[in-house]
């Protein structure tokens, strides 16, 4: 069952003209998650949001809430 969930949660969220305009929604397009990346400085990838920090680099939160720079 874990496998299907994982599998499901994986595709794109809305339409790519929704996504576009919403960082919240998944994609699982690797250049338009850089491009709203740099839009609004957060995106969601792959179930996993990612921000854009202050000094350039990007980063996500653990499950344990710390940052994990990339």
């Amino acid at each position: 069952m874990l496998v299907i969930d994982a599998f499901i949660k994986s595709f794109p969220e809305g339409t790519y003209e929704e996504r576009d305009k919403d960082p919240n929604l998944n994609t699982t397009d690797w250049e338009h998650h850089w491009r709203r990346l740099k839009k609004f400085g957060f995106s969601k990838y792959r179930q996993q949001t990612y921000y854009l920090g202050p000094k350039g680099g990007y980063y996500y939160y653990s499950a344990n809430g710390n940052k994990v720079y990339c």
